[in-house]
Formats: C-alpha cells, sequence, structure tokens
C-alpha cells in the first residue's frame, strides 16, 4: 500500500512506529544502506511525542544534501497513536529551490526592467520641466536693458506654461518700459544739454548788447579817438563772436559724432604722438611707457588720438599752479585685452563734479571737462571698450580698456 501511494504522489513515504522504529518504506534501499538510520529523527519523534503535534516540517541531511522531511501521526478508529507517517522531500527540494531561484531571478528582472522604464520616463518628464526653466534662466542671465529679448516658445498648459507665459508678458512690459526710459532719458539729456548751451550762449551775449548800449550812448563820431575806439569795439565784439563760434563747434562735434572708421592702428605710437603734442609744456614732465614696443589693433586712428589728447590735456589743467606737475601714461597688454592709464599728480577731481564728469557741460572755463569726457566715453564705447577714473587729492588715473581682437605685437 504505500508503494502504491508513494506512486500515486510521486513521493518516498515512511512509516515509523510510536517507539520511532522504522515499520515499512517505498524505498527501503535508503534504509538497508544506511544512509539513514532506521530510527525516527530524534529531534522530530520529540516534537511530536512530547507536544502530540499533528504536522511537524524538520530540516534533515543526507551526507551534504538537505532535505525538508515532514511527519503526520497515523490513528486508529479509537483515536489511539499506531504509527508515524514521515515524507522525506528528495525530489522536490531542489525542485523547490529552482522554482524560488527563477521566481527571484524573474522578479529581479522585473524590477531592472521597470527601474531602466523609470529613468528613461524620468529623464523625458525632466527635460519637460527643465528645459522651459532653463531658458527662462539663460534669457535672464542675457538680459540687457535696451537689446531686444526673445520670447520663450512653450505651447503646453501646465504650470510650467503659466509660467513662461507670465514670463514672456512681463518680458514685453519690461521692454516697453526700457524703451519709454531710453526715450525719456535721451530726451532729459537733450534739454539739458540744450540748457547748457543756452547759459553759454547768453554768457558773451550779455557783454556784447551791453558793450553795444554804451558805444551808442558814448560815442562821439567828431572825437579825436573815434577810430581807437570803433577797434576796440570790434576786437571785442569779435573776440565775443569767437566764443560763440567754439559753442557751437563743440555742440556740433558732439552730436554729430563720426562714425568709427575701424583699421590696423599701433595705439603705442598714437598714445606717443599725442605726448609729443604736449612736450613742450613747461610745467609737466610727460611720459609714456609700454610693455610691448609695438600694440596693432582694430581702431580708428583719428578718434584714439583725440581721445589721448584730451586725457592729456585735462591733466594739465589739473596740475596744481606753481608745482611740477607729471603725466604717466602706460599700456599693458592682457590676453583679450589692452589696457591704456593716464595719469597725473594734479588737484584730482572735486567730489560734486564725479557723478557727472562724463555727463555733457559747455562750458568756457579752462578747467572745466567740457564736451571733452563725454566725446571721449562715446568713442572708447564706440570702439566696444570701457573708461573709468579713479581719483584722490593729488592723484587722478583714468584707465581705458579696448577689446585686443585681431591684434599683433612686435618685438
Amino acid at each position: 500500500m504505500l508503494n502504491k501511494f508513494a506512486a500515486i504522489f510521486v513521493s518516498d513515504i515512511n512509516m515509523y512506529d510510536p517507539r520511532g522504529k522504522l515499520l515499512a518504506s517505498s524505498r527501503p534501499e535508503i534504509f538497508n544502506l544506511g544512509l539513514i538510520s532506521t530510527q525516527m529523527n530524534a529531534c522530530a519523534f520529540r516534537e511530536m511525542y512530547n507536544r502530540e503535534l499533528s504536522l511537524y516540517i524538520n530540516q534533515e541531511f543526507i551526507g551534504n544534501q538537505d532535505y525538508l522531511s515532514a511527519y503526520v501521526p497515523l490513528q486508529n478508529a479509537n483515536n489511539q497513536l499506531i504509527a508515524y507517517i514521515n515524507l522525506p522531500y528528495f525530489a522536490k527540494q531542489s525542485d523547490f529551490e529552482n522554482e524560488i531561484a527563477g521566481f527571484l531571478s524573474a522578479i529581479i528582472n522585473i524590477f531592472v526592467l521597470l527601474l531602466a522604464l523609470s529613468i528613461v520616463i524620468a529623464v523625458f518628464v525632466t527635460s519637460k520641466i527643465v528645459d522651459p526653466l532653463k531658458q527662462i534662466q539663460e534669457s535672464l542671465s542675457g538680459f540687457k536693458l535696451g537689446n531686444q529679448q526673445q520670447p520663450i516658445a512653450y505651447k503646453g498648459n501646465d504650470e510650467i506654461g503659466v509660467l513662461v507665459q507670465e514670463y514672456n508678458t512681463k518680458l514685453k512690459e519690461l521692454q516697453e518700459s526700457s524703451e519709454k526710459l531710453a526715450k525719456s532719458e535721451r530726451e532729459m539729456a537733450w534739454r539739458e544739454m540744450a540748457k547748457q548751451v543756452a547759459h553759454e550762449i547768453k554768457n558773451p551775449l550779455t557783454p556784447m548788447k551791453l558793450r553795444i548800449q554804451h558805444f551808442q550812448r558814448s560815442f562821439d563820431p567828431n572825437a579825436d579817438d573815434a577810430e581807437e575806439k570803433i577797434q576796440k569795439f570790434a576786437a571785442s565784439l569779435i573776440e565775443q563772436i569767437d566764443t560763440l563760434t567754439n559753442i557751437a563747434n563743440a555742440f556740433s562735434n558732439f552730436a554729430k559724432m563720426p562714425k568709427a572708421h575701424f583699421e590696423d592702428t599701433d595705439i603705442v605710437y598714437v598714445l606717443q604722438s599725442a605726448a609729443d603734442t604736449f612736450s613742450a609744456e613747461e610745467e609737466a614732465e610727460i611720459t609714456v611707457s609700454s610693455d610691448v614696443p609695438s600694440l596693432v589693433i582694430q581702431a580708428d586712428k583719428e578718434l584714439l588720438l583725440r581721445v589721448f589728447n584730451n586725457l592729456i590735456k585735462n591733466a594739465i589743467q589739473a596740475l596744481t599752479p606753481g608745482k611740477k606737475g607729471s603725466i604717466q601714461s602706460q599700456i599693458r597688454t592682457f590676453s583679450d585685452h589692452v589696457q591704456i592709464t593716464v595719469q597725473d599728480n594734479g588737484v584730482g577731481i572735486p567730489e560734486e563734479m564725479r557723478d557727472k564728469i562724463f555727463v555733457p557741460n559747455f562750458t568756457t572755463k579752462s578747467t572745466g571737462a567740457g564736451l571733452g569726457l563725454a566725446m571721449v566715453r562715446q568713442i572708447i564705447e564706440s570702439h566696444q571698450g570701457e573708461i573709468s577714473y579713479e581719483s584722490k587729492p593729488g592723484q587722478t588715473i583714468f584707465k581705458i580698456i579696448l577689446p585686443r581682437t585681431k591684434t599683433t605685437t612686435h618685438a
């Protein structure tokens, strides 16, 4: 009967008496060869006998092979224990382990596939979210007043789309405000210049009017010095007219600044030429130094000469009267730009004038900045350069930065 059941259920079956001794087995050769003792497993017998369990599964070994072994009690009609039935799972243990390994392998493969799929989806979703934000960041980092900014193209209706739409709206409003501000600043600048021109024109007109009125009242054509008075009167008028002409010319030159004509220009030679022009000034010692004997850049030679002439002239005018002045010009070269400095040991720029040093100021005072520095800045900016200054009592330094595009140095 054990062999019949073993064949039906494809499993070995062993039977032990209530004292744990083997009664029968569907595979007796295992016991005959001494691979397993004919006595029931001590741990299993102890659990089944003492605790009277209805089922006990024990981990057992044959050499290096471990397997599971199940035990159940067998009772007669009077509920008396007559034997213990044992089912060792020799064949099914390895299959079970293989099934578990296959199941774990399938789970791992599924998780790897899901992880890869999640990464792809995350990259795609992140790209969709980050790209508009990156465009906003690039647009903000490159934003400059006066420059035309392109709106961001984004057709989504999500939160990013709302943010991009709001950014484009604010960008349009800001550009409109920038244009209005620039227009207002230009109008204010021209109004200020017109006021200054009118003021400077009135300065010589007032004495001219008074002089003519006085001449009308006091002139006697029959007097002995009549001819002399006419000559003095004419000379005075001519002097005032020359002043008006100078003011008009200065305004015309600034308003009609010629467009820069870029060509190969030796900036060291231009600076030295400007210094030589003023070398006859007895009250100032003018020097020029450079870390290269010659430096050719793309620039307008005439406009740069005007810049250096103006800076050196202003430096001479700023010198302390009666004191030996020193004006030092220097050229230093860098990888992407060239730096020119003009330094003097004059009185310095007054504190109240420093904020307006580059603002057009029509004045006839010999120590005034006039239109010179305004034109200097306009010329430097037309060369894509920068100009700045540092000033304190006893020292003023003007620094010019010009791009070193297509430059050539000569030893």
